[in-house]
């Protein structure tokens, strides 16, 4: 009986604990085409913090593999798109 009692418990708190964990929101980023340099800094700052709520939240969510999977593909995906725009901008201000 304290075994299963005991495994209830470690299944309760661990589900709580994942559930108390807060996913970040992805930083918007400005449009390459028109941006100017204190956007694009602004956009670096913004993914660095981003960057660093993630892993926190990595941390938070570890015994879940799906949405420690999830916010993994989502951080690379913001990663190539934010690599993305700063070749487009580096490229417009070298034309420019």
């Amino acid at each position: 009986m304290k075994k299963i009692f005991a495994a209830a418990t470690a299944t309760l708190l661990f589900s709580v604990s994942a559930m108390a964990c807060d996913k970040p929101s992805a930083p918007e980023l400005p449009d390459p085409a028109t941006a100017v340099t204190p956007q694009m800094i602004k956009a670096k700052n913004e993914v660095n913090a981003y960057i660093d709520a993630a892993k926190k939240y990595l941390d938070c969510v570890s015994g879940s593999a799906s949405r420690h999977n999830a916010m993994v593909k989502e951080m690379e995906d913001v990663a190539d798109k934010f690599n993305t725009a700063v070749r487009e901008y580096k490229a417009r201000m070298s034309n420019a």
